[in-house]
């Protein structure tokens, strides 16, 4: 194990966090065949903490939401933070290339025109950060980069302090502070470059986006067989059939890849998925017709 790079996940609160955060560092060790060591910082410890390599034990912690900003305490020189509701599908090390020349702090995503409405937030609704404001930013939190330098603290620390500015600025999506339009907004402001590499991974928002997998654990977008690497699922579908039959495959490789299996937790969930799927045909359709502003509801809704 190389203890100057390391994988982090951050679990704070409620058992079910914690229980993520496992069951997505048995998917990195097993599945994805992983070498690095892997930290959890977290505000207490359980069974689950004794499974990490490192944990970090925090007093600090405001509210669910933006935990995710725990990770500057990050035991390795250099970090890569996934967030807990992911899954690992093949090996991911080398992420670490995919980063090797990342800035400081550094996620997926790219830059945006100032004029654009495809940000975490506007131009125009930028607030009193607008003088510092050159460029807009699309990116996703499941996965972020950070080497432990003074700078990267400082993008981290400038996220948590726009906190006290949230209400005044046009942030989309989320009308409490979350960590990805904080961090967009920090990124933007000390002028940090996302990572713009196209790695094969799923992400499943609230709604939309149809995924499924075979009784052997594969995953298929629509009818094509993925070749992604992880799956972010967001927190309401980590309560489906699929995250829970591809984590019952990393428990129990042999005893789950059977057809019997399969169709046993395919009812079991059968119920959840119906109610999903109806959010997530209705998305579409909604989609289709220009009505996003509906589509962010529906997703307030689920989360």
């Amino acid at each position: 194990m190389n203890a100057c790079k390391g994988f982090v996940t951050v679990a704070t609160g409620s058992d079910v966090y914690y229980k993520m955060a496992a069951d997505l560092l048995l998917s990195y060790r097993g599945r994805g065949a992983g070498k690095y060591p892997f930290a959890l910082i977290c505000d207490r410890e359980n069974e689950y903490t004794a499974l990490f390599d490192d944990v970090i034990l925090v007093d600090e912690f405001r509210k669910s939401t933006v935990d995710k900003l725990l990770m500057r305490h990050s035991p390795y020189q250099e970090t890569l933070f996934l967030d807990a509701d992911i899954l690992i599908l093949e090996n991911i090390d080398d992420l670490w290339d995919v980063f090797r020349e990342a800035d400081d702090v550094s996620v997926f995503g790219c830059t945006l025109p100032l004029d654009s409405q495809a940000g975490w937030f506007t131009y125009e609704g930028s607030g009193k950060y607008k003088p510092l404001v050159k460029h807009l930013l699309s990116m996703n939190g499941g996965i972020y980069y950070f080497r432990r330098t003074d700078r990267a603290h400082k993008i981290i620390d400038d996220a948590l302090a726009v906190i006290d500015d949230y209400d005044s600025i046009d942030f989309k999506y989320f009308d409490t502070p979350q960590d990805e339009p904080l961090m967009a907004m920090s990124m933007v402001i000390n002028e940090c470059v996302p990572c713009e590499a196209n790695y094969p991974m799923i992400i499943l928002p609230a709604c939309e986006r149809k995924v499924t997998a075979d009784y052997m654990g594969n995953v298929y977008e629509g009818n094509r067989r993925s070749d992604a690497k992880l799956i972010h699922f967001s927190t309401p579908r980590t309560r489906l059939f699929l995250y829970n039959y591809l984590n019952a495959i990393n428990h129990h490789p042999d005893a789950w890849k059977t057809r019997g299996n399969f169709l046993k937790i395919k009812s079991r969930f059968a119920a959840a998925d119906a109610k999903f799927d109806l959010y997530h045909n209705a998305g579409a359709i909604l989609r289709r017709c220009g009505m996003d502003a509906v589509v962010e509801k529906i997703k307030k809704v689920l989360h």
